[in-house]
């Protein structure tokens, strides 16, 4: 078996300023988790445990994407389930919205049947860090932050990725990176 998902990986220029805030959320006094600088993206689908010989296959399909490249630009941040609660600290998406869940759509029609089913709405974000504990001021946090612009991206491949859990966190394996037109 071999955990997969499919995601949108961040300029670097995006990038950066988007690790500018999981340090002030990780400086924060908070208990979070950060993801780590190379682990930033978005993720249009998550397939989680799929067998190893259906990964050939998977490919294939997914190599089947048909979608044309789009600007987005990053802007803002929030928490699920809510700031007051949060679990899940991120930044947003403000424009390209639309196309990213246009092209999760496209994506889910190649590899739904592959890993688990997805069933929450899909929305556009890039978790930067997870609650632990005692969260009370990150609602400020997020809310100094919450009109912040991280900039424009163009986005132009989706990549499917190896997730292998270790103690010391998640470690991602490109394998299969597919160009828009």
């Amino acid at each position: 078996m071999v955990r997969l998902f499919i995601a949108v990986d961040l300029s670097s220029e995006v990038r950066s300023k988007v690790i500018a805030f999981r340090d002030a959320v990780s400086n924060s006094g908070a208990d979070v988790k950060p993801v780590e600088d190379e682990n930033l993206h978005i993720t249009l689908r998550f397939l989680g445990e799929v067998r190893d010989d259906l990964l050939t296959e998977l490919k294939h399909n997914l190599s089947n994407l048909s979608f044309n490249s789009f600007r987005m630009h990053v802007k803002g941040t929030g928490a699920f389930p809510s700031i007051s609660s949060p679990r899940v600290i991120w930044v947003g998406v403000e424009e390209g919205e639309d196309q990213l869940r246009a092209l999760h759509d496209a994506v889910e029609e190649l590899v739904g049947k592959y890993g688990v089913s997805d069933e929450r709405e899909f929305t556009p974000h890039i978790t930067v860090a997870r609650v632990r504990g005692r969260a009370s001021v990150l609602g400020k946090l997020i809310n100094q932050w919450r009109d912040f612009d991280f900039g424009w991206q163009t986005v132009d491949s989706v990549t499917l990725k190896k997730s292998t859990l270790t103690p010391r966190g998640p470690i991602y394996e490109d394998l299969l990176t597919i160009r828009l037109k």
